[in-house]
């Protein structure tokens, strides 16, 4: 057995920690804001804690490593073995995912049903056991399996010449568990990321739906629209594990990117301008999208499925092959655009409304489609709520680009929209 760890170099290394946290809680800060208004008030109840998240999680997770790293070690499991606990993990989340909705919703699949007669008790308490089975042993493989894609990613930012001499800095680290809500905020004049807050997750359509009603009955010149997350960049990262291996490797390598480029003029200046942040959050999505793809061919030895263009990624169930989601979103956000331009506020809101119907009709159940929408998804350039050019510019300077790391070296160093562009422009001028 090996000595123990000594004392004094645990009191030193929660004080880096604890330091490190606070370095972290400042990055993070941003997305909660700090003015005392009516809308505080309303979302104080349901408001995410980044503090307790890192008091909790950060120190913890580090030493438990490092403690571990010192004592007994278990002989090392095949890759085979590692992937095989991975895609069950993976695959009981989705299946607590869809429990959880059950018992929520026990006739949700059944749309003809109007009045809705008592559950079905034997039903309703065989999905609970089956529930606590499920967490009980998502619990026990919860550690191993972050480890295992933290190391996938950790291996494959390296391969891409994203680490240094002391390795891949900061190290990959994940939580897998419910990601927390996004509330954002927009003027309804206009489509802008002006206020947001992150919400404790388990919200339903029907909290979220009250919550934001609140909200606009104090801020009657705002539109409220409350958003799912796949993952958010504290450290370590959040990262939703209900959403399948694909979206656990992708989302992990997303907010790892973040945290990278914080570090770099890029990440630095997220909050300078919506331009910045929407290029931030566009490399990361493409990044994101490609470095995990990378982890996640080596985990599974298979290629990772490109997503369709043509659908929601959330959305359950086959679309009609004749919809097309992207084009149907864009002529719905040029338009959008154009009522909010001739200060016809109301016309742009019915005629939200409107195509968010022709979406559900359509197999794509949008709860809401406001201003406050297309400000949260218009952020991705990529996204079909977007009409930025960004989306095209950050692809164009991958394509120019010999390599993944090469184009995230590039891209980290500019601090400003404007730099961004200067260098596209210069490449441009280069080709003749």
């Amino acid at each position: 057995m090996a000595a123990p760890w000594p004392r004094v170099w645990l009191r030193r290394l929660r004080r880096v920690l604890a330091l490190a946290a606070l370095f972290w809680l400042l990055y993070a800060a941003g997305l909660g804001g700090f003015a005392l208004s009516p809308v505080d008030l309303a979302v104080t109840p349901y408001r995410y804690s980044i503090v307790d998240w890192e008091a909790s999680h950060l120190p913890d997770k580090w030493l438990r490593r490092v403690d571990g790293g010192f004592g007994r070690r278990s002989a090392p499991e095949s890759p085979e073995r590692e992937a095989e606990r991975v895609r069950e993990f993976f695959r009981l989340g989705l299946e607590l995912r869809e429990i959880e909705r059950e018992l929520r919703f026990p006739d949700f699949h059944n749309p003809a049903i109007t009045e809705h007669p008592a559950p079905d008790v034997q039903q309703m308490q065989a999905l609970e056991l089956r529930m606590g089975q499920v967490l009980e042993r998502l619990n026990a493989l919860q550690g191993a399996v972050e480890e295992t894609v933290e190391s996938a990613v950790s291996r494959a930012a390296a391969e891409q010449g994203l680490g240094s001499v002391v390795g891949v800095f900061p190290p990959v680290d994940v939580v897998f568990t419910r990601s927390p809500h996004l509330l954002v905020m927009s003027p309804r004049d206009r489509i802008v990321r002006q206020q947001e807050f992150l919400l404790e997750p388990g919200l339903g359509g029907t909290g979220k739906e009250s919550l934001e009603r609140r909200i606009v009955a104090e801020e009657p010149d705002m539109a409220a629209y409350i958003a799912d997350t796949g993952g958010v960049s504290v450290y370590p990262a959040v990262v939703a594990g209900n959403y399948g291996l694909r979206n656990g490797v992708v989302f992990t390598a997303h907010e790892w990117l973040h945290a990278w480029l914080f570090f770099r003029p890029l990440g630095r200046n997220f909050w300078s301008s919506g331009e910045m942040m929407s290029l931030n959050e566009t490399v990361a999505a493409l990044a994101g999208e490609e470095l995990g793809g990378i982890a996640y061919a080596a985990l599974t030895g298979e290629p990772l499925e490109p997503r369709s263009a043509a659908r929601a990624p959330s959305t359950p169930g086959p679309a009609p092959p004749r919809f097309n989601f992207r084009a149907e979103m864009q002529e719905t956000r040029k338009r959008v655009d154009a009522l909010l331009a001739e200060g016809r506020v109301e016309d742009a809101e019915a005629y939200m409304e409107e195509r968010r119907r022709v979406f559900v009709a359509n197999g794509y159940l949008l709860r809401k489609l406001n201003q406050a929408y297309f400000a949260f998804h218009g952020t991705y350039a990529t996204s079909a709520a977007s009409v930025s050019p960004i989306g095209g510019q950050v692809r164009e300077l991958r394509e120019r680009s010999a390599s993944l790391g090469e184009f995230l070296h590039t891209v980290a160093g500019f601090g400003s929209y404007r730099e961004f562009v200067a260098h596209l422009e210069e490449l441009r001028k280069a080709d003749g």
